[in-house]
C-alpha cells in the first residue's frame, strides 16, 4: 500500500532540511549545538522515516536561519490537487 500523502509530504520535508543545511556547509554538531538539541535529534529531523516534532523543525529552522514554513509548503504544493471533495459523498 502507498504510503499516505502527510507522511510523504514529511518526508520531502525531512530531504530538504538536510539539503539546506549541507548546502549552507553546516555540520548536524554544529546546527544540533545552535538549535539546542544533540546530534541524535538532527539525524532524528532529517531522517525521511521518522516524524519530528514541530518545536524541533522551529529549533531547528531558527538555528539554520531557514523559513521551515516556506520548505513545507513547497512540499505540500505537489501534493494539492484543485479537487475537492463533493459534500455527501463521503464516508
Amino acid at each position: 500500500m502507498p504510503e499516505d500523502p502527510a507522511s510523504q509530504i514529511v518526508s520531502e520535508l525531512s530531504k530538504r532540511l538536510a539539503q539546506e543545511r549541507e548546502a549552507a556547509g553546516i555540520s548536524k554538531k554544529a546546527l544540533a549545538s545552535a538549535a539546542g538539541f544533540d546530534r541524535a535529534t538532527a539525524r532524528y529531523i532529517e531522517n525521511p522515516e521518522d516524524n519530528p516534532t514541530l518545536l524541533n523543525l522551529v529549533r531547528y529552522g531558527l538555528a539554520l536561519k531557514l523559513d521551515v514554513g516556506q520548505l513545507l509548503s513547497e512540499c505540500m504544493a505537489s501534493h494539492l490537487t484543485s479537487k475537492k471533495p463533493k459534500a455527501g459523498k463521503g464516508k
